[in-house]
This record gives structure tokens, sequence and C-alpha cells, in this order.
């Protein structure tokens, strides 16, 4: 299944970079101040012509982003070139830990994708406890998290002709609060008993 996205373009300094905008568009911020981000990660969303695209940092970038015009996270009309990110340039440990968290979610054995674009919950409240955590084991129609769109909460449920009847999950990929794209991986998962 493919999903649209654009690569964003990039203007290098000696000590950061700006991310660009790669067309004319509406822009929403996913990354925040201080956020490490590396090549590939979704950073943001881009509307043309009512089509929205996943906006991915481009290969050989990584930083942390210092500045970013969606920081409210709003819709902000851009043009072509202007400046979405201020990345200062990130340590190879840093950048290191960013790529290695990507490409977990990206090499698990099974992945449990978001269904639809939306701000991600992993519980129902504030005071209530996660709907899953880390070493669970999830069945076929289980809720794992909430996607906020529209200021409606929809479920997410562990469902879905390619995943096992039950999974043990590895890991949460986004935290709570975090905007995600459909497409993005929301859970790593491994077959119940290692299969």
């Amino acid at each position: 299944m493919t999903h649209a996205y654009l690569l964003g373009t990039v203007r290098r300094g000696p000590t950061e970079s700006e991310l660009t905008a790669p067309t004319v568009g509406i822009f929403t911020s996913t990354a925040s101040p201080g956020e490490l981000v590396s090549a590939g990660q979704v950073i943001g969303r881009i509307e043309v012509l009512a089509v929205k695209y996943a906006l991915r940092v481009p290969n050989g970038v990584a930083g942390r982003v210092t500045s970013d015009v969606g920081r409210d996270r709003t819709r902000v009309p851009v043009q072509y070139g202007d400046t979405l990110f201020t990345l200062s340039t990130a340590s190879k440990v840093d950048a290191t830990a960013s790529a290695s968290s990507q490409a977990e979610g990206a090499e698990a054995k099974l992945s449990f994708l978001a269904p639809m674009s939306g701000r991600f919950y992993s519980r129902p409240s504030p005071a209530e406890a996660a709907f899953i955590r880390p070493g669970d084991t999830v069945q076929q129609g289980q809720t794992v998290g909430l996607l906020e769109v529209m200021k409606t909460f929809n479920r997410l449920v562990y469902q879905g002709e390619s995943l096992p009847e039950s999974a043990v999950v590895q890991r949460i990929l986004p935290n709570d609060g975090d905007d995600v794209v459909r497409g993005d991986v929301i859970l790593a998962l491994e077959p119940a008993g290692g299969k």
C-alpha cells in the first residue's frame, strides 16, 4: 500500500540547516522544538489542492528542531522555499539514536499502522492506565489506543487480515499527543509465541 509523501528541501548552514517547503500549500507541523529528527521521519503534512501529503525529512539530514513555522500545529499557508523548520546540527550519537528508533518500527516483524491521520493517545484519559504497554499480548478486536480526528476520538482496534490473531507489543512508537499520518507505524509487534 503506497502512501503519498513529499520530501522537504534543505538549505544547509555551518551550525544550522533550514528545512523548506517543497511546494506551495497548507502546512501542519507534527515535530516540536527540541525534538530530534532524522532522514525519512514524518515531521508534518502539506495539503495541496485538497490532497494531504506526509512531509518527510530528506536523506542526509538530521538535527534538533530549534524553531518551526507551525509550532502551534495549525494550518499555515506556505510558499515554495519557505522555511518550515530550523534544525541545529545533531551529534552523531543523537542522529544514530533517532535513526535506530525509526528503524525499530520499520524493521519490526509486524507493524500496526495508523488507519487515518490524527493525534494519538495511549490511554482513555490522563488519569487512566494505558490501553496497552510494551510486553503486552494484544488480540484481534482489542483497543490499543485512540486517534483524535477533528475533535472526535476514534478507537484504534487491533485487527486486519495481515495481522495474526495475537501479537506481543515490542514498542509503541508515537508518544501521547503526537500527530500521526495514515500509514505511520503505531505499534512494533512480533507474533505471540515468537512465530
